[in-house]
């Protein structure tokens, strides 16, 4: 499905740049423009199935997958919920393309409008999840875990991306160093569950980069 992203997070993306607050002038008009040559490129789209949890002691996996989603943090994830989203988002190729470009041409613009595509990917990634919502009724949904996360092994990426049909659907690979292409990227599992999420999984003390995240050294959450 193709998204509608018309304006990108600004707060979002200047974290990624690492200010704290909103730049000067001449920075914020490079900001400014490099969102919206980034808005004509790029083309973000996703994809998601919903499955059925398929639990067998601690073995945990989706109904019609013939892979286990292994590691304790994703069980923990999906604790209390009966069905799961996979989901995948991009920004397309295109978006590579042009952020090489910069690369080579402007590395000041090179920069910036990698942290807005940060920034604009896990936007297309919350559109996606609020689309799940919309044709699930009833059911709320806990955050996307992403392969790679804490102990759930990158190597369930390319088995997720098949499981949804994301490299003919909206043209995600990945490498065999398990590398998701194209680079702004998210593969993971959305839990689905009815009822209310337990308040302790809502809050930062469960998350594993509690100790890391940036979000936190600003005094904001993710």
């Amino acid at each position: 499905m193709t998204s509608e992203i018309t304006r990108i997070n600004r707060a979002e993306a200047l974290r990624y740049m690492g200010y704290t607050e909103e730049p000067d002038a001449r920075i914020s008009a490079v900001i400014d423009e490099c969102e919206r040559e980034l808005l004509k490129e790029a083309r973000p789209q996703f994809v998601w199935r919903v499955f059925n949890i398929m639990r067998s002691g601690h073995d945990l996996s989706l109904s019609d997958c013939d892979f286990y989603l292994e590691g304790k943090d994703i069980a923990e994830h999906l604790r209390g919920c009966d069905k799961a989203a996979v989901l995948c988002s991009t920004l397309s190729s295109d978006t590579d393309r042009y952020l090489k470009k910069l690369d080579v041409s402007d590395s000041m613009k090179a920069v910036i409008t990698d942290a807005l595509a940060n920034a604009m990917i896990e936007q297309v990634n919350e559109e996606a999840r609020q689309d799940i919502l919309a044709n699930m009724p009833g059911y709320s949904t806990t955050w996307c875990y992403g392969a790679g996360y804490g102990d759930f092994p990158i190597e369930c990426a390319p088995l997720l991306i098949a499981s949804v049909d994301a490299v003919r659907k909206i043209g995600v690979c990945c490498t065999a160093t398990h590398m998701l292409t194209p680079r702004k990227t998210i593969i993971g599992v959305v839990g689905l569950f009815r009822g209310e999420l337990d308040k302790k999984r809502r809050s930062c003390e469960d998350c594993n980069a509690k100790d890391t995240c940036r979000f936190r050294a600003y005094g904001t959450r993710c």
